[in-house]
């Protein structure tokens, strides 16, 4: 049976992966959006003025905002950061100054960054809509596989009114977060120790998933065995047989190496990867009016670099992967 078996189970599949999402519970107390008078001051004096002189002034930075992800510097996450950085410090004057933490240094798994925006440790992180529904449930729904047709369908979903709704519900609901835009992680597809050319190859396959009800439901209907391993940890899982597989971008796939180990990759393009792109309400509501703006102006050339850098990776990933001799298995 070839893999063309899949798309006639997807609207099973699907069906299931709503049903998961829209009967859990969600645990988080629902929050309003915090004014600015409601946020304790923090002290605007910083002692590093590296970033003021990068900017062209002599300013010392007022204000400090510490950004991570998981992901290498060669991640489109990282080129969307720094074009933020080269952004808010060149629009602010230097008034501000932004660190930026890649590789998973300040939290090698997302639910790690989240719990440490929570308590003030960083400001600004990328987060799969997987974590973000530890707190939103409604966010899971961009967990669902084959939800976008291509990546222009997904452009215009989150960048029209329900990605605008759902960075409403985020606000309103998290208490937390205040969303900056959409990065995209590239279109994931399975990656396998051994190949994947039919439904019968993924009957009982350990297969690394975020934890996600929409993402369990979906890929329990195909007949995998859906594990919960942190990112950082993947490899080592892939390499030791805990895993048989798992399922990313070409960019994650290459970068992390996972392909030194899984030579088989399964065109399944299942997910236009929606990521969001946060700041915390705390630290936001804490910038003047002015430099609230910088920060929204700064997010917006963020995106567009990060999406535009996204596309180019994935391309280029992709060909350096042929030519290591990784399978590619169209269906």
């Amino acid at each position: 049976m070839r893999m063309i078996g899949l798309h006639k189970v997807l609207a099973m599949a699907i069906a299931a992966g709503v049903l998961a999402m829209t009967g859990c519970n969600s645990t988080a107390k629902q929050a309003e959006v915090p004014k600015e008078a409601e946020i304790p001051k923090q002290s605007n004096a910083q002692e590093n003025s590296d970033s003021a002189t990068a900017a062209g002034t002599s300013q010392v930075a007022e204000y400090k905002l510490i950004a991570a992800h998981v992901s290498t510097e060669e991640h489109s996450f990282h080129l969307g950061l720094e074009e933020f950085k080269k952004q808010v410090e060149e629009k602010s004057n230097g008034r501000i100054e932004v660190e930026i933490h890649a590789n998973g240094g300040l939290g090698g798994n997302e639910d790690e960054l989240v719990q440490k925006m929570a308590t003030g440790t960083v400001d600004i992180i990328i987060a799969a809509p997987s974590f973000m529904a530890q707190s939103v449930k409604e966010a899971d729904i961009l967990s669902l596989p084959y939800l976008f047709s291509d990546v222009a369908h997904w452009e215009r979903v989150m960048d029209g009114e329900p990605g605008q709704e759902m960075s409403r519900l985020a606000e309103e609901k998290s208490g937390l977060f205040k969303v900056l835009g959409y990065f995209k992680d590239g279109v994931r597809n399975m990656y396998t120790i051994k190949p994947v050319e039919g439904l019968e190859d993924m009957k009982d396959l350990k297969f690394r998933i975020q934890n996600s009800p929409t993402q369990i439901a979906f890929w329990s209907e195909l007949g995998v065995q859906p594990t919960f391993i942190a990112f950082n940890e993947i490899y080592q899982a892939l390499q030791n047989g805990v895993i048989d597989g798992a399922e990313n971008s070409f960019a994650q796939i290459a970068q992390q190496k996972h392909y030194e180990v899984c030579k088989n990759i399964t065109l399944t393009e299942h997910d236009v990867a929606t990521r969001f792109f946060l700041i915390s309400q705390a630290k936001y509501y804490q910038l003047p009016d002015d430099l609230k703006a910088t920060i929204d102006e700064a997010a917006i050339e963020a995106v567009k670099a990060q999406r535009k850098d996204d596309l180019e990776l994935d391309t280029k990933y992709m060909q350096e992967m042929k030519d290591a001799g990784v399978n590619f298995i169209a269906i």
